[in-house]
This record gives structure tokens, C-alpha cells and sequence, in this order.
């Protein structure tokens, strides 16, 4: 080989790495298109509109208070990704019917459909049963309830728990005090519904979606522990999808 040929092969063979990862990197792109364009398709069929369908989860933290192991309730539309939650010090079934009534009172629609795991306290194994059963407890507040088996065969519940509170910041939490932690849980609900970002809405923010719909395009703000946004004119009137 001479010495041109020499100074040359290093040249050829980063073009042609160079033209390999271009490819690569333009296949993975178009692979992450289609599925989030997958996902996409999903979440519009299974929740068109707001309340239609809303996930609700329990989900326990790394921290103990007053001896208790405390547990944040969160129920979060499938359709706007808006979310609401609660701390509570026990998992308990009249937690979560207490926590069913305070996520009514909260979304600014109707609640139709509620979908949880097969898990207490939303279920109970035969023979463990308790007086009333969360499918009853919900029924009784004009909504229908079913529970997921399989969280693999629901994408959108895999979606909507990557929103809950905690997560990575759990570990911070460990010298919190109770108000501490109701603060924390306050202001990531108001990030998360007015000025987070999701994916699966096309990039809006939960509140954005929400101003998609008929009575909410002049909302400004949502937050499930204080004022709701309004429009002008509104005069405090809460307006709910039915």
C-alpha cells in the first residue's frame, strides 16, 4: 500500500462509520416516532374526553411519620393527564373512600370511570373481605370501577404511573415532616398539571389539553388544593364535563 493509500483508508473508514450511525440514528428516530405515534392512537381511543377514564393508585413512601408509613393517593385522567393526590398515614379502604371523594370534588369534570390495580386496598381476596369493598364504595358514588390484572395488557396505566408523586425524589423525603411533605406533593401537582410537558399530549401540559375542551379554553391555572382556573366571567363557578 503507498503512503497516499495509507493516509487515506482512515479517512474512508470514519465516512463510512459516520454513514453508519447517520443511518442508525435516523432508523431510531423513525422508530421512536412510530411508537409514540402508537401511543398516541391508544390514548386518544381509550380516553377521548375528560373523566371518561381515570387511574387511581396508592403508592407508599420511603419515609416513616409518627410511626406510620405514609401513602400518597393519586388519580390522574386519562385523557389530560391532569392529577390530583392526597397523603394519607394508612393504605386503608376508607383511605381510599376518602380519597375517591376528594378526587371528585377536585377534577373539574366528572368522574365516570375509575381503574386500579387488583391490590388493596382497592381489592380484597375472597374470605378477606371488608364490610364494603372499594367496587361498591365507588358504585355507591355514581361511578364504575374495574381493576387491572395485568399491567402489561394497559398501556396507558404504565404511562400514567411514570406521573405519580415521588419516584427519584424519594430519597429526599426521609427527614420530612408531614407538612413538609404536603407541601412538596402541593407543588408538584401544580408543576405537573399547569407546566409539565408530556409526550403523549403532542407536548401540552395537562392544563393545555384540558383547554382543548368545550368551557375550558380561559383556564389559566389548575390546582386541586386552591382556586381552579377560570375563565373571565366565570365568577367562580366551577364548570364540570358531564
Amino acid at each position: 500500500m503507498s503512503t497516499q493509500e495509507r493516509i487515506e483508508a482512515p479517512h474512508s473508514l470514519d465516512s463510512q462509520l459516520a454513514a453508519r450511525l447517520d443511518s442508525l440514528c435516523r432508523e431510531l428516530t423513525h422508530s421512536g416516532e412510530a411508537h409514540m405515534q402508537k401511543m398516541a392512537f391508544t390514548h386518544d381511543e381509550a380516553a377521548p374526553h375528560p373523566g371518561l377514564l381515570v387511574y387511581m393508585m396508592a403508592k407508599n413512601l420511603s419515609v416513616r411519620l409518627n410511626g406510620f408509613e405514609p401513602v400518597v393517593f393519586s388519580a390522574v385522567d386519562a385523557c389530560t393527564f391532569l392529577q390530583v393526590a392526597q397523603i394519607y398515614l394508612t393504605p386503608t379502604t376508607a383511605a381510599a373512600a376518602s380519597f375517591v371523594d376528594f378526587a371528585r370534588q377536585a377534577f373539574p369534570f366528572t368522574t365516570i370511570h375509575l381503574r386500579t390495580r387488583n391490590q388493596r386496598p382497592f381489592y380484597h381476596a375472597a374470605g378477606d373481605r371488608s364490610y364494603h369493598d372499594f367496587t361498591e364504595i365507588v358504585e355507591d358514588r355514581g361511578c364504575s370501577h374495574s381493576l387491572i390484572t395485568n399491567p402489561s395488557l394497559d398501556p396507558l396505566y404504565g404511562i400514567t404511573a411514570k406521573f405519580m408523586f415521588g419516584g427519584i425524589a424519594e430519597g429526599s423525603m426521609v427527614r420530612l415532616s408531614e407538612g413538609e411533605l404536603q407541601r412538596d406533593l402541593m407543588h408538584f401537582l401544580f408543576f405537573h398539571n399547569n407546566y409539565r410537558s408530556i409526550p403523549w399530549l403532542e407536548g401540552k401540559t395537562p392544563l393545555q389539553k384540558l383547554a382543548t375542551f368545550e368551557g375550558f379554553a380561559g383556564w389559566h391555572t389548575f390546582d386541586p388544593f386552591g382556586n381552579q382556573g377560570r375563565n373571565e366571567g366565570h365568577n367562580g363557578q366551577t364548570h364540570r364535563i358531564v
